[in-house]
């Protein structure tokens, strides 16, 4: 769901990535609530704003056969069932691991926040009228993003149709508009809101204290029936896949360990040192319109480092696809010195938060201290979403690793024999 809040948020995202970070200062605190709920609090004690973000496990590479991003059209339709279009204070992101919902406010409003939060989980029924608009703004999306060739994560949806339901084309578009409302909400009540898979993260002016037994009264008791997606049975190897996405995009993927494994936290810092490489590569930027590695491609059958590339319409595949095995190469038998600095970098933004109070003076014109306190609170909450108990574990294994230990992870797990590569073109509308 794309919004004026939604771009100025990505902005505040770029700034902060490449802003230093020191000893924490707000107050970080978690609990659980009797639904199964987690609850994440993050207190900035000066802060008149308050973010919620809910956290929950339908994303667009775990969709059905044959429903390829219906994840995403649920998102739309369940901010709706609450917060009218062109609404500011509400917004949402479907990626390929996890949805997330959004509230923006202050601290006089947090608590109808909250109760939008609790009838998003609870399930609000959708309605046709609904149904109708957000099919088209589902799909708007799809071609807004592949004009500017930037279409990863609807690549991801589509991967998942091949790789993991077997299936030559992904009608990434068509399904979604030939989706019924009875059908759709089924689909959401089924797979959305799983108990033990939802985090709910409160960042700003709000204390734990003030939050527990308000988060407790709205959303203690909520009952959640949605089960988490059964695995199905994979079909790896090389292919090439037709869309109805009028748009090129090439996808490799390896079969990776958990984050609590051992060698994850290797496999990590490849992650960013090959993602650096990617963007400086001249002879890359000429034919993609941007190359992305990333290793938390996370499905019900595991876990999968890949790369993602958006093609030019002119681009050669295997051109672009020997680039990226280049730098692969590189990392699996000359990792380069810059490796322990990157796993150091890694550590400190998975074991201290960003205090807000010293990027106030920094931040641009255009980025307000609601975004940036904001977006300091999501970076925070998806990486606890993602690694959970893990995050300390990885943290401290980064803070010691060599170089040699992130080339020999890439050499067992980024081989080209372990590679599937997955060829996205245009086909059917």
């Amino acid at each position: 769901m794309k919004t004026s809040i939604y771009r100025a948020l990505a902005v505040a995202v770029c700034f902060l990535a490449g802003a230093g970070l020191c000893p924490a200062k707000p107050r970080v605190e978690s609990f659980t609530l009797e639904s199964g709920i987690q609850v994440l609090s993050i207190h900035l004690p000066d802060s008149n704003n308050v973010s919620i973000f809910t956290f929950l496990p339908m994303g667009l590479g775990c969709d059905g056969a044959g429903r390829a991003q219906w994840s995403h059209l649920i998102e739309h339709l369940t901010i709706r069932t609450t917060v009218p279009g062109g609404s500011r204070e509400a917004n949402a992101e479907t990626l390929p691991d996890h949805m997330r919902l959004d509230f923006y406010g202050t601290v006089d409003n947090w608590r109808e926040g909250l109760s939008h939060h609790a009838r998003w989980l609870e399930g609000t029924p959708f309605t046709a009228e609904s149904l109708r608009a957000e099919k088209r703004a589902v799909n708007r999306e799809c071609d807004f993003v592949a004009q500017r060739q930037f279409t990863h994560k609807f690549a991801m949806a589509a991967w998942g149709q091949g790789y993991r339901h077997g299936l030559s084309h992904a009608a990434i578009k068509g399904d979604v508009v030939k989706a019924e409302l009875g059908d759709v909400q089924d689909y959401r009540d089924r797979r959305l809101a799983v108990a033990d898979r939802i985090l709910i993260c409160v960042v700003g002016g709000i204390d734990c204290g003030t939050l527990r037994p308000a988060i407790s009264t709205e959303m203690g008791k909520i009952r959640l029936q949605a089960k988490a997606v059964e695995p199905v049975e994979l079909h790896p190897g090389n292919r090439t896949l037709t869309w109805d996405v009028n748009a090129r995009h090439l996808m490799l993927t390896w079969p990776i360990p958990a984050c609590s494994h051992a060698d994850y936290p290797a496999l990590l810092v490849a992650r960013q040192w090959l993602t650096m490489k990617l963007f400086s590569d001249s002879q890359i930027k000429k034919a993609t319109g941007m190359t992305l590695a990333g290793a938390d491609l996370g499905v019900p059958e595991g876990t999968f480092f890949y790369v993602s590339a958006s093609l030019k319409p002119d681009a050669a595949i295997e051109d672009v696809r020997k680039s990226i095995e280049r730098h692969l190469q590189s990392l699996r038998s000359a990792a380069g010195f810059e490796l322990p600095m990157i796993a150091g970098q890694l550590s400190l933004q998975l074991t201290n938060i960003t205090d807000p109070k010293m990027l106030r003076g920094q931040t641009p014109a255009n980025v307000s201290d609601a975004m940036v306190e904001g977006n300091i609170g999501l970076q925070w909450a998806t990486r606890e979403y993602r690694y959970g108990p893990a995050r300390p574990i990885i943290a401290k294994r980064m803070a010691t690793l060599k170089a040699r230990d992130v080339q020999l992870a890439a050499a067992k797990y980024l081989s080209p024999e372990k590679c599937s590569v997955c060829s996205i073109e245009p086909g059917p509308q």
